[in-house]
């Protein structure tokens, strides 16, 4: 008589009440359907992310599947204690990210030191990130179109380091120790890379003309 697997309990239907630390748990354990849960749970958030950087959709699946296959080889590493699960993620996607954009020469090095004054990174730490956008009234739809593109057009001057920061901090809502873990930095370094980047970005805006939006950036 034939021996068949023992059926998964992460079978389809138990997604919505599974912890990430007992998927991942599984995943140790070669637990195919646990990987498909925790694929369908954060790929499409990583895939976002590295779209972002990578600006290259072809390649964003590459790392994606990197990325799920690095979580499937290395599973038994993960410790809860050191973070989240989707700290831990995201940091193996950017390395994936950071690998491909150097593999095709797209890497945007940072040409300052990432130092600051401590009376700067103590102002830094105390100012909630945001990014203002123009108003939202009917009369500003256009301008609010136009500076969408503009402040697309700003992101992409940045280093990839700058971008990175202001993409996991405004586009992931991730919060500043949380970045720190994912890009492998200390946490002055991450203020500090967010600091420059707000500081260029409202240079950039300034250049274009929307001097209001630059002002506010660096308030």
């Amino acid at each position: 008589m034939s021996q068949h697997p023992a059926p998964s309990r992460f079978s389809a239907g138990t997604a919505a009440e599974t912890t990430d630390l007992e998927l991942i748990r599984a995943v140790a354990g070669k637990d195919r359907h646990a990987l498909k849960q925790l694929y369908e749970r954060y790929a499409p958030r990583i895939g976002r992310y590295l779209l972002k950087l990578l600006k290259q959709p072809e390649l964003v699946d590459e790392a994606v599947n990197d990325t799920m296959l690095a979580l499937w080889q290395s599973a038994d590493r993960f410790d809860p204690a050191a973070g989240q699960l989707l700290t831990w993620l995201f940091g193996i996607a950017h390395n994936k990210g950071l690998k491909t954009l150097r593999r095709t020469g797209r890497f945007r090095a940072d040409q300052s030191i990432d130092t600051l004054a401590p009376d700067v990174l103590d102002e830094a730490e105390d100012r909630e990130p945001s990014l203002r956008a123009a108003p939202h009234g009917p009369e500003q739809t256009v301008l609010g179109w136009e500076l969408g593109g503009i402040l697309q057009w700003a992101l992409e001057q940045l280093s990839t380091e700058h971008r990175s920061v202001i993409e996991l901090a405004f586009g992931e809502e991730l919060a500043y120790p949380q970045i720190a873990e994912i890009v492998g930095c200390p946490l002055n370094t991450v203020k500090t890379r967010m600091f420059h980047a707000r500081k260029r970005l409202a240079q950039l805006l300034a250049r274009r003309g929307y001097r209001d939006v630059a002002t506010a950036q660096e308030e």
